[in-house]
């Protein structure tokens, strides 16, 4: 059991003065081990790191991430993120997995309340598609850049799961026989392919002036419904 002694201030407490009943002092304990770093609560480091790794490569780019660097912006040490990372690929997979996580969720929020149609669940999902890269674009460039990427497939079920909401959408318009008959998974990626081209037009048009909206993105889907659209003459 420890007490505490008097310290040449009076009856001042300081850290240099916790004495034991057996008179045996221990050696001075530092600021750091009375007061220890709280740049994280304990149970949530993994997530601080990969906020960490969003908000530097949101400064700086995807190559400037390194385990060091977000340990540092968390408060931790290196081998403190090592224990959650191996590598920094594989923290680069645990941002692509979280953001294609909320990214499956935006796709399936925008189609449930943009009603029954699928010509206005189409162009709802284009919309918070394009949104989300604008509001995201760290998440976006992970998730679908390469930079600092090996080339294996990114986000695993969170990904599958944001096209399948876009396939099954196509696929239940060709049931009901608002959508031409094919391939719903060939026709899936091309709507993929066109709204992923108008987002990154927006990630990058501010240089060079161009307006990418809900509006664009709008106009833009209603050419893509005109491919789509089953008709029946």
């Amino acid at each position: 059991m420890y007490t505490l002694s008097t310290s040449i201030f009076g009856k001042m407490l300081t850290s240099s003065t916790w004495l034991r009943h057996d008179g045996f002092v221990p050696r001075k304990l530092s600021p750091r081990q009375i007061f220890p770093p709280r740049g994280y609560h304990h149970g949530n480091l993994r997530a601080a790191l990969i906020e960490a790794g969003l908000k530097l490569i949101e400064e700086q780019g995807v190559r400037a991430l390194t385990l060091r660097e977000i340990g540092n912006r968390a408060g931790v040490s290196r081998m403190a993120a090592y224990r959650h990372f191996a590598n920094k690929e594989a923290l680069l997979s645990a941002i692509s997995e979280a953001g294609f996580v909320e990214f499956a969720a935006a796709l399936e929020s925008a189609r449930e309340q943009a009603g029954m149609g699928c010509e206005a669940r189409l162009a709802a999902m284009a919309v918070a598609y394009v949104r989300f890269a604008a509001e995201h674009w760290a998440h976006f460039e992970v998730m679908f850049g390469s930079g600092g990427r090996s080339g294996a497939a990114p986000g695993g079920a969170a990904a599958k799961r944001a096209f399948d909401a876009l396939e099954q959408t196509i696929r239940e318009g060709q049931e009901n026989g608002e959508v031409r008959p094919g391939n719903s998974i060939a026709l899936a990626q091309a709507a993929w392919a066109l709204v992923h081209g108008i987002s990154t037009l927006g990630m990058e048009g501010g240089a060079r002036g161009l307006a990418i909206d809900a509006t664009f993105t709008r106009m833009c889907s209603d050419f893509l419904w005109s491919g789509l659209a089953a008709h029946n003459e």
